[in-house]
């Protein structure tokens, strides 16, 4: 809310204030009739950035939106939140108006009139924008947003119910920190729980547990009411609604160029959730395969990183430029879904259980020279046909010292597993081995 004061100018593609006051004598005055707090608390389940930001009340195609895009700290919580398509997330949002203040019979100032008489509006759009700051909320806002992450879709879903059923359920909302805790320690996709908060008016100690930010939520109203409330958001209108000179003046035609912002950007939100989700495949190479079902090449993975990022940076500049001239407004025309459909796929787990086979004696790898090695395409193979995959867990001793003795002949063979052999375990369970070093020892560190 820097710099946001009722009667100036406002450019709604840019999201910043003029420096200049577009309206005389702007007088702000609440309503006569006040009916205390509007509360307003929604709990929504989202995926993807796009739907995130309309959850924060972040989205551009909304008329009178958030004062300030990307140079805001709210948008600035929300790209924290750094979404892929490997989690959900359980937006908790609560806003709460005190006070509405409106400016009293607005006119523009001599200054702005003569622009628009004399039909210099290009002149008044760099002035004063394309709206004016009519008023002021006053109240505050408070968001918790919960990012469930796993591997399996129903769990993710499954989780984030809970965490939703425990707003509305003070007996459930008790036990919500044991329950998603149990949960974790018996999950076999990876299941953990992130949650970002954001607060705007209000003063607490800063809380640390999903139960205590549900409780805050609860709790909010009372912490913004009286002198806790701040100026959290802007009331814009439009020019066309004042008495302008010739009254039927239509000065600004920004249909194309607002159509086309708002294209780019949700396309600039697609490529960053996407070099999001490369970062999450990289992080988990042992979860996805090619479609064909090869291992992912991590070399691949990150120029197609750098490609999209080159990308972000195109979109950057061209939304920018568009904000500035309209004449330069075009559709970008690279789609995310060039990159996606190339992009290794997660390996999903199949139902029922399955009896764990006898690995140890089997050689894990192969290797190429003596310094490279890669995962035994025969055992990887066999494995995935019956639902399983393994990790190496002592790949360091796979690692050649230059210094030290002979490879092994049997450097890379099967020596633990686990689970054991013959243990009853879900379809697509991680196997975990350990192998025989290279080396019977290593010599000195080079």
């Amino acid at each position: 809310m820097s710099g946001m004061k009722v009667g100036l100018g406002f450019d709604l593609l840019t999201g910043s204030p003029s420096s200049d006051r577009v309206i005389q004598n702007p007088q702000a005055s609440p309503p006569q009739i006040s009916g205390g707090q509007t509360v307003t608390t929604t709990f929504r389940l989202v995926q993807g950035t796009n739907s995130l930001q309309e959850a924060l009340g972040l989205s551009a195609a909304v008329s009178g939106s958030y004062a300030g895009f990307s140079a805001t700290a709210k948008m600035q919580f929300a790209n924290q939140c750094a979404v892929t398509h490997y989690c959900l997330y359980a937006v908790l949002a609560v806003e709460v108006i005190n006070s509405c203040v409106t400016v009293d019979a607005p006119a523009l100032v001599p200054d702005a009139t003569d622009l628009l008489a004399t039909g210099k509006t290009d002149r008044f759009r760099e002035r004063f924008g394309n709206r004016y700051i009519s008023g002021l909320k006053s109240g505050g806002e408070y968001y918790a947003v919960y990012r469930v992450q796993s591997f399996d879709e129903q769990e993710r879903t499954d989780v984030a119910a809970q965490i939703s059923a425990s707003f509305h359920n003070p007996a459930l909302r008790a036990n919500l920190n044991a329950a998603v805790e149990s949960t974790k320690s018996t999950s076999r996709n990876e299941l953990n729980v992130n949650v970002f908060v954001y607060s705007a008016g209000g003063i607490s100690e800063t809380e640390t547990e999903l139960s205590e930010m549900i409780e805050k939520a609860h709790k909010f109203p009372n912490l913004v009411s009286g002198g806790q409330a701040i100026p959290y958001q802007v009331l814009l209108d439009e020019y066309n609604g004042l008495k302008l000179p010739g009254d039927n003046l239509n000065f600004f035609d920004q249909e194309q160029q607002i159509e086309c912002l708002l294209f780019n950007s949700r396309l600039l939100n697609d490529f960053t959730t996407l070099v999001n989700d490369i970062d999450f495949v990289r992080k988990h190479l042992d979860r996805f395969h090619n479609p064909d079902g090869s291992p992912p090449d991590d070399v691949a993975l990150q120029q197609a990183r750098q490609q999209c990022l080159t990308i972000v940076d195109q979109l950057t500049r061209a939304i920018s430029d568009c904000t500035r001239d309209a004449s330069t407004c075009v559709h970008f025309t690279q789609s995310p879904e060039d990159f996606t459909n190339r992009l290794p796929i997660l390996r999903r787990p199949r139902p029922g259980l399955q009896r764990v086979p006898h690995l140890i004696g089997t050689k894990a790898v192969t290797f190429s020279g003596i310094f490279d090695f890669t995962k035994n395409r025969v055992v990887v193979d066999l494995l995935g046909e019956q639902g399983f995959y393994f990790i190496i867990d002592n790949p360091e001793v796979l690692d050649f010292g230059v210094l030290g003795s002979p490879p092994l002949p049997d450097a890379g063979t099967i020596v633990g597993q686990t689970p054991a052999d013959g243990t009853s375990v879900p379809r697509g369970s991680v196997l975990h081995v350990r192998v025989s070093p290279l080396q019977e020892n290593f010599g000195p560190e080079v």
